[in-house]
C-alpha cells in the first residue's frame, strides 16, 4: 500500500450518503491520508450546483465515527464542515464523488459534486470532483476508477498549489484505459430544456425539468466529451490557467507520481 500523501482528506458526494460511488471514494480516500472525514447529503442532491441553503436550518446526523450526513447540499456540507469541525486546521484536500454518471460539457455548471469542489476552492482548499461514466444505469461499472483514482488524486495533488479539477472516468473496462489526458470542457450538449407533465392525487399539475442532450457534434480532440469516448481519463481544470503538474498534456497511468 502507498504512503499517504496528506494528513486529513474530506469525502462529500452529490448522490447521498449511501451512494456506491461515495464507498469507492472512501476506499480511495483511506490510501492517500491519515485522517477521512465523510459528510455527504443525507439524500441525492444531483443538479445542486454550488447553491447553499439560506431558506432551511442544516441538520446533521451522524453515522459513524468522522461520518455525518447533512440535510442540504454538497456546498453546504463542505462549509459546514469547515465551520464546525475544522477551524484553524481546514483538510489537506476536498475529494467530491465518485458520481454515478459524467460531469462534462454543459452539465458541469449544474453539477452538485463539482459544486463542492468549488466551495472548497473558494475556501483556499485544493480540491477535485471524481465521476464515473456509465452506459446503463442499471450496471455501472466502478472499476475505472476504483482502479485509478488513488493514482489520478496522487498526479494532481500539489502541495501548497489551490486547484479544483474535475475528473472523469470513462465507461468502460478498466483494462482498456492506458491514460490521462488534460482536456478543455466542451459546450453545446444540452440542446433544449424539456418538461414532464403530470397531475398529482388532487388533480393540480406539476413538471419535472429534464434536457435533451447530445454529444455527439463533440469531436476536438482536446474537449472532455473526446477524451471519454477515447477511453482516457478526462482531466478539466476548473480554473482555465491551470495544467498538468509540469505543464504535460497527459500522463502514464503506469508511472508514479513524482514531487
Amino acid at each position: 500500500m502507498n504512503e499517504p500523501m496528506v494528513k486529513r482528506i474530506l469525502i462529500t458526494n452529490d448522490d447521498g450518503i449511501n451512494a456506491p460511488g461515495l464507498k469507492v471514494l472512501e476506499q480511495i480516500a483511506r490510501n492517500l491520508a491519515e485522517e477521512v472525514w465523510v459528510v455527504a447529503p443525507e439524500h441525492d442532491r444531483s443538479g445542486a450546483g454550488q447553491s447553499i441553503s439560506i431558506h432551511d436550518p442544516l441538520r446533521v446526523y451522524e453515522q459513524g465515527d468522522k461520518r455525518f450526513a447533512v440535510s442540504g447540499t454538497p456546498a453546504d456540507c463542505v462549509l459546514y464542515s469547515l465551520a464546525q469541525w475544522f477551524g484553524d486546521s481546514p483538510p489537506d484536500l476536498v475529494l467530491s464523488g465518485v458520481n454515478c454518471g459524467a460531469n462534462i460539457s454543459d452539465s458541469v455548471q449544474y453539477s452538485g459534486t463539482v459544486g463542492a469542489v468549488l466551495s472548497a476552492e473558494h475556501m483556499g482548499i485544493p480540491a477535485i470532483a471524481l465521476s464515473q461514466a456509465f452506459l446503463s444505469r442499471e450496471g455501472v461499472d466502478w472499476s475505472p476508477v476504483a482502479s485509478f483514482g488513488e493514482a489520478v488524486i496522487r498526479q494532481l495533488w500539489q502541495p501548497g498549489q489551490n486547484r479544483a479539477w474535475n475528473v472523469n472516468f470513462p465507461a468502460c473496462e478498466a483494462a482498456a484505459i492506458t491514460q490521462a489526458r488534460w482536456c478543455r470542457q466542451s459546450n453545446g450538449s444540452i440542446q433544449r430544456p424539456r418538461l414532464l407533465a403530470g397531475q398529482d392525487a388532487r388533480s393540480l399539475p406539476y413538471w419535472w425539468l429534464g434536457f435533451d442532450r447530445s454529444s455527439r457534434h463533440i469531436v476536438a480532440p482536446d474537449e472532455d466529451a473526446s477524451v471519454l469516448r477515447d477511453k482516457a481519463i478526462a482531466i478539466t481544470p476548473l480554473r482555465h490557467q491551470d495544467r498538468l503538474p509540469g505543464g504535460a498534456d497527459a500522463f502514464d497511468l503506469a508511472a508514479p507520481a513524482a514531487h
